[in-house]
């Protein structure tokens, strides 16, 4: 019998591993490409959020972001802040932002755009919003969840969320995927090439929602004042309020604790706000209360809310010339009207203005509430 080479043999095992890595390879790139295709079909598909938008920003231009909810972007209209004071400042908020959630904001805050400032909305602590809060329908948790999910990119931070939210409310690891890969929740949406690669561009930088309070009038007598409470956090809450001050002290720029001048329905709210602000405070870091600034401020009940924490567009820019002029006076950020790299917000303002001048015209927007 003849023996085979040792030359032949080498070839030949030379030519099954370029044949093995070929077919790696190949399918690296067709699961790379399956992953490209079902996470840009997602962007495309998700629900709008008032997130949208804040991925589309110049990449560091934004010297101050704003992050929180609904509480957060019916109060502060970013545009407005660069017109007056030539701010660049952003809303980095969804409708309704998690307890837990804030702290992966303030990780994608820095990781895309770098601002000198960020100031944190405690307002998700007033109301105990977790995923794992037992009062909520499931229906209701659901759409909680996707407020904090949708419109987030794709990043370790946004899977370590979706662990969090499904181990909170005692979901499988089959709920986990569901949550991370959205496409299924999402399907039926037609798919909107604006948001591409999660660039839909918003003019207003994160603001709400232009809108006059048409609701009702709220009486004194429906609220709560501040009598001085302190009602603690359930022990799931008061671990990612340590997170989130851990978070903060990693951050380049400076993390600014607040509550806006906002009412409040519930004596918890009370308590819950006085007791966030003590900790925090006792942790070191700095702490604005605005909720005793009302007055100051100018604000009506009947004209510039449309619910007792939430303002209408009236309110709002009263509120936003009270924050603007808090954040000139405390801290050192420049006039951006004037910077040439600053021509993408000077034509967004020109767009802004007209938008606003709309709506004002309209006796100030149809009386409502979105």
């Amino acid at each position: 019998m003849t023996k085979a080479k040792p030359e032949g043999n080498a070839a030949e095992r030379k030519r099954r591993v370029k044949k093995r890595l070929a077919v790696l390879l190949t399918c690296l790139l067709q699961a790379a490409l399956l992953l490209f295709c079902v996470v840009h079909l997602t962007y495309m598909r998700r629900a709008y959020t008032r997130l949208s938008g804040f991925y589309t920003l110049p990449k560091n231009t934004a010297d101050v972001v704003f992050v929180g909810d609904s509480v957060t972007f019916s109060s502060f209209m970013p545009m407005e802040a660069f017109q007056n004071e030539g701010i660049a400042a952003a809303n980095y908020c969804t409708n309704m932002m998690f307890e837990n959630a804030l702290r992966y904001s303030l990780a994608d805050v820095q990781r895309t755009q770098h601002p000198k400032v960020i100031l944190v909305d405690i307002a998700p602590f007033l109301s105990e919003h977790w995923a794992g809060n037992e009062s909520w329908s499931e229906q209701d948790r659901d759409l909680y969840i996707s407020y904090n999910l949708d419109s987030r990119n794709y990043t370790p931070d946004r899977l370590s969320l979706v662990y969090e939210i499904t181990r909170d409310r005692k979901g499988s690891p089959a709920d986990a995927l569901y949550y991370f890969f959205d496409l299924s929740r999402c399907h039926d949406n037609s798919p909107d090439l604006a948001r591409w690669n999660n660039q839909e561009k918003d003019i207003t930088r994160g603001y709400g929602y232009l809108v006059r309070n048409g609701m009702r009038q709220f009486s004194p007598e429906e609220l709560c004042p501040d009598d001085g409470s302190i009602t603690p956090l359930k022990d799931q809450e008061q671990r990612y309020l340590d997170q989130l001050l851990e978070t903060a002290k990693t951050m380049e720029a400076e993390v600014v604790f607040y509550t806006a001048p906002v009412y409040y329905r519930e004596s918890s709210q009370v308590g819950r706000k006085n007791y966030v602000k003590n900790y925090i405070e006792q942790k070191g870091f700095l702490f604005v209360d605005f909720s005793g600034d009302k007055e100051a401020i100018g604000l009506d009940l009947a004209e510039d809310f449309w619910s007792p924490d939430h303002f209408d567009s009236l309110g709002a820019l009263k509120v936003t010339k009270h924050f603007s002029e808090y954040l000139k006076t405390h801290f050192t950020l420049p006039d951006r009207r004037e910077d040439p790299a600053y021509a993408d917000w000077a034509a967004d303002l020109h767009a802004w203005q007209t938008q606003l001048q709309d709506w004002t015209q309209k006796d100030g927007g149809a009386a409502g509430c979105p």
